[in-house]
C-alpha cells in the first residue's frame, strides 16, 4: 500500500482481492451469497476516496460493509491483512511462473523435437537392458528391474481395489512366481503399506517414480497413422530432453500398444513435478498420472483393447534397487 492510500475495508475478510492501479477489486459478498462473481470482479474499492461498491448491484454495498467494514467494534487487523497480501502475491507469482513455463515449452517444442530427436532404433540401442522377444513382453522382469524384491506393489485391473482384492498387493518377489495371467494388466508406480487393500494415496509408503503418459493433446488427439507417428517421435524427443536437457533419471519406456508411450522417471522432486504438470498439455502429456502414484498405468505384455497390440518395453534400466532407496 502507498502512504496516501485510504482503506475502509478489512481486505483479509474478502475473497479474490487484487490490486489494479488505483483500485482494489474483490469478490462481492452479496453476489457470492447468490453464487455469482466467481472471478472476483464485482467488488471495487477506490484507494483515493476510500469508496467501495458492487459494480453489478449497488445495494450490495451494505453487505460489503457488514462483511469487511473497519469499525470500532471490529478494528482493522493489520497483521492478518499483511499476511493475506503476502499470500496473494505469492499465489500470483506462482501462477505467472507456471504460465511462463507452459508458454516457453509451447514455443520451444520445435526446438526440442529438432535438437533431442531420438530414433526408435537408437532408443533400443541406448537401453541398458536390451530386451528382445518374450523378454520385452514379460511384466515380471519389468517389475524386478524397477522395484526391490521385498517392495509391496499392486497390479491388476483398475476396479480391483478393496478387501475383496487383497491378493492384488504382493511383494515383487511373490509376483515373480505368479503366472503371467495373474499379473496386471496395470501397475501403480508406488510402494504400499503392509496389509493394504485399498489403492488410495494415504496407503502409499513411497513414490519412487513419476510416470508420464504421452497421450497427445486431448483437444486434438492423433488419429491417422501419420499423426500417431509424428506424436510418438515428438514424445521420444521430449523424453530425451527431460533426460539429457533437464537431467531427469530415466528408468523405463513402455510402448502401450496404442498411440501413447509411458516414460518412467525416478522422482525428480516436488518442484520439478509441479512445473511439468503445468507444462504437460503443450508437451502432449496426460497430467492425470503426474504426482498421483496411486493411479494405475500399463504393464508390458498386455493386449490393448482398441488396437489388439501387445505393450512392450522399449528402454529399461539395469539398476538393482534396494527397498531403502524407495523409503
Amino acid at each position: 500500500m502507498r502512504p496516501n492510500d485510504v482503506i475502509t475495508l478489512d481486505l483479509a475478510r474478502l475473497e479474490k482481492v487484487r490490486r489494479t492501479g488505483g483500485k482494489i477489486t474483490f469478490r462481492c459478498p452479496g453476489c457470492a451469497a447468490h453464487g455469482s462473481d466467481r472471478t472476483g470482479n464485482h467488488g471495487v474499492l477506490f484507494l483515493d476516496t476510500a469508496k467501495f461498491t458492487c459494480t453489478v448491484e449497488r445495494t450490495h454495498s451494505a453487505e460489503i460493509w457488514r462483511t469487511a467494514g473497519i469499525r470500532q467494534d471490529r478494528p482493522r487487523d493489520l497483521g492478518r491483512e499483511r499476511e493475506g497480501w503476502k499470500n496473494r502475491e505469492l499465489e500470483a507469482r506462482t501462477a505467472r511462473k507456471r504460465e511462463a513455463v507452459a508458454d516457453a515449452v509451447l514455443h520451444g517444442r520445435p526446438f526440442i523435437e529438432e535438437q533431442f530427436r531420438w530414433d526408435p532404433a537408437d532408443v533400443w540401442e541406448d537401453s541398458p537392458c536390451r530386451l528382445e522377444g518374450d523378454a520385452a513382453d514379460d511384466p515380471r522382469g519389468f517389475l524386478a528391474s524397477l522395484f526391490p524384491p521385498d517392495a509391496i506393489i499392486w497390479t491388476g485391473h483398475v476396479t480391483q481395489s478393496g478387501d475383496l482384492h487383497a491378493e492384488r498387493w504382493r511383494t515383487v518377489g511373490e509376483w515373480q512366481s505368479a503366472a503371467l495371467d495373474e499379473i496386471g494388466p496395470m501397475v501403480a508406480p508406488a510402494v504400499w503399506r503392509t496389509g493394504t487393500t485399498r489403492r488410495a494415496a494415504p496407503n502409499v509408503v513411497s513414490a519412487p517414480y513419476v510416470v508420464l503418459d504421452f497421450d497427445g493433446d486431448p483437444a486434438k488427439p492423433p488419429q491417422s497413422p501419420e499423426e500417431v507417428s509424428r506424436h510418438r517421435a515428438a514424445s521420444l524427443a521430449t523424453i530425451q530432453w527431460l533426460r539429457q536437457g533437464l537431467h531427469w533419471n530415466l528408468a523405463a519406456i513402455l510402448d502401450t500398444g496404442s498411440k501413447s508411450l509411458h516414460a518412467w522417471f525416478h522422482d525428480p522432486g516436488k518442484a520439478a513435478i509441479e512445473s511439468l504438470r503445468d507444462a504437460s498439455r503443450p508437451l502432449g502429456i496426460d497430467a492425470g498420472l503426474i504426482g498421483h502414484p496411486e493411479h494405475p498405468c500399463r504393464l508390458p505384455g498386455q493386449r490393448h483393447q482398441k488396437t489388439g497390440r501387445i505393450s512392450r518395453v522399449l528402454w529399461l534400466t539395469d539398476s538393482h534397487p534396494q527397498l531403502s532407496d524407495h523409503l
